[in-house]
């Protein structure tokens, strides 16, 4: 299917497709330095990866939300319990997309989503791991879930040989069956692959080491954008 830009399907994310950078590092200085070299563009969603987060505190958050106002920050905290506390946290502290696991209790997510909500924000449900996503989905979507992440996480990658761009038959999926969810898709994606995944219809593209660990991430980024179809703005 085409992708058409300007469906609004959340109050966050207005205009996908969007390019989310994953940082994840345990180096705060490092983490900030790579956030200026990505900060390109208002379609990019700047992510405090979880070794970010763990390592550098909401601290990491709050500092990458004040220094790229222009930016969406995600807050990727993953959580399991206590879903309003934790997207009260990370909204709070500047984010606007916080992540909530698919695997979590139905009243975790559904507390995650509403809190976010109330605060201006959105919770992002993880299905890393999930074994049915698309049963899942469902039952999130009933929920009152807008945003879905399909996430072949990194020992998946290494284990499996899982990646991101095996996700493609369960993106069309999905949005034939649940058309007014937005999804995100992330695992060891690379440039020549992301038009592939917009064009299934994903509405978040997730790189990480293809952009992080590049000798120039600001360069890495634009490639990205531009086989999006995405313009610098």
């Amino acid at each position: 299917m085409s992708y058409q830009r300007g469906i609004r399907l959340s109050s966050v994310l207005k205009k996908p497709p969007y390019l989310q950078v994953a940082i994840d590092v345990t180096d705060f200085s490092k983490g900030v330095k790579i956030a200026n070299n990505v900060a390109v563009s208002e379609y990019v969603i700047i992510e405090a990866g979880t070794p970010l987060i763990k390592s550098a505190g909401m601290t990491s958050v709050k500092v990458l939300s004040q220094m790229f106002p222009n930016n969406i920050v995600f807050a990727d905290m993953k959580t399991m319990d206590v879903g309003s506390l934790e997207a009260e946290i990370a909204i709070l502290s500047g984010a606007k997309i916080t992540s909530v696991l698919g695997a979590a209790d139905d009243g975790t997510i559904a507390e995650a989503t509403k809190r976010a909500r109330e605060l201006g924000g959105e919770s992002q449900v993880d299905m890393i791991s999930v074994s049915n996503p698309l049963a899942r989905a469902k039952e999130v979507n009933a929920l009152g879930v807008k945003l879905i992440g399909l996430h072949a996480g990194i020992d998946q990658q290494l284990g499996k040989k899982m990646r991101g761009v095996d996700f493609l038959p369960l993106i069309r999926e999905i949005k034939a069956e649940l058309p007014g969810i937005m999804i995100s898709v992330a695992g060891g994606i690379k440039p020549d692959e992301a038009s592939k995944l917009v064009e299934a219809g994903a509405d978040v593209v997730v790189a990480g080491s293809a952009i992080v660990g590049s000798r120039d991430p600001r360069e890495a980024t634009m490639e990205f954008l531009r086989k999006m179809g995405i313009s610098k703005s």
